[in-house]
């Protein structure tokens, strides 16, 4: 992988002795996807999807719990994969930012949703016969 932020990167041919490594445009380091052109957006998304399918676990199996177990879930399952490394991919353009501001507007939403518990007690207090 060449790093450049030229617009016509150049094409370099790197060899060990006479075996020819190959060219690639991105490189996963210790969770962190940096690209040739030192753009973001791949971190951004990988972040983003590992973090969704976090959400959903987490989302499918606590579903009936309350609040704040659903808060310590979001806090120390879900979070740490959107802040990890933040320091040095912090997402400098509205479309990341809010990439990220969907996903956590989506744990909201599930953490502070009513929980279901209360409204089957009031369903098992009706009397339909």
């Amino acid at each position: 992988m060449t790093i450049s932020r030229k617009r016509e990167r150049p094409t370099l041919q790197y060899k060990i002795g006479d075996e020819r490594l190959s060219t690639v445009e991105s490189f996963t380091y210790l969770g962190v996807t940096i690209s040739s052109d030192l753009h973001w957006r791949e971190n951004v998304h990988n972040i983003s999807a590992k973090a969704t399918r976090v959400l959903n676990f987490v989302r499918r199996n606590i579903y009936h719990c309350i609040s704040e177990v659903k808060a310590l879930a979001y806090t120390s399952l879900i979070r740490p994969h959107l802040e990890y490394a933040s320091a040095a991919w912090d997402p400098y353009t509205a479309r990341d930012s809010h990439q990220l501001d969907k996903l956590q507007r989506r744990a909201a939403r599930l953490i502070s949703s009513k929980e279901i518990a209360g409204r089957l007690h009031q369903f098992q207090n009706l009397s339909l016969s």
